[in-house]
């Protein structure tokens, strides 16, 4: 399957946010895009420190630079490295602004040869059973930070009138 432009713009803009990544410590860069509900695509990079606890990986920074705009839906990320995976902090996060309709784009990039594997999935298949803050009843049916489709989920969840699909 050929992706659509618009995946091959979101796949563009994180391999191009790969080469901004400061990792001198594991010399491992990623780059992440997300596209958010609004259509507006987003960049991150890994950024490292000396004390390692204060790192960020790129798909947080993505997802957090996209929130600092008021970008708060996610329709789809992607993650560029060499063997690309989310680490499980990036992967609840990513949960957190997603729906079950998310899109994960996983693109290993060979740093010799400069090809890609892009392999497709969705993000919550990454997480299974992810902490979820509107079943766990943290936040209200219609919170003011979760996009619409998120938040209507849990509704029926909680009530019982409609199950998710798995």
């Amino acid at each position: 399957m050929k992706p659509s432009k618009l995946i091959s713009r979101l796949i563009a803009t994180a391999v191009s946010a790969q080469k901004n990544a400061y990792c001198p410590y594991s010399r491992y860069p990623v780059g992440a895009a997300i596209l958010t509900e609004s259509g507006r695509i987003f960049a991150g990079c890994n950024v490292e420190n000396a004390s390692y606890g204060l790192s960020l990986c790129a798909e947080r920074v993505a997802i957090f630079n996209a929130v600092t705009r008021r970008q708060l839906g996610i329709r789809a990320v992607c993650v560029v490295a060499n063997s690309a995976k989310p680490c499980g902090a990036c992967r609840q996060v990513m949960c957190e602004f997603s729906t079950r309709e998310t899109e994960l784009y996983l693109v290993d990039l060979n740093p010799r040869t400069r090809r890609q594997k892009v392999r497709r999935t969705y993000v919550h298949k990454m997480l299974p059973d992810a902490f979820d803050p509107l079943s766990s009843g943290l936040l209200p049916a219609h919170p003011q930070n979760l996009i619409k489709a998120r938040s209507s989920l849990s509704v029926q969840h909680r009530t019982g009138k409609a199950r998710r699909k798995r």
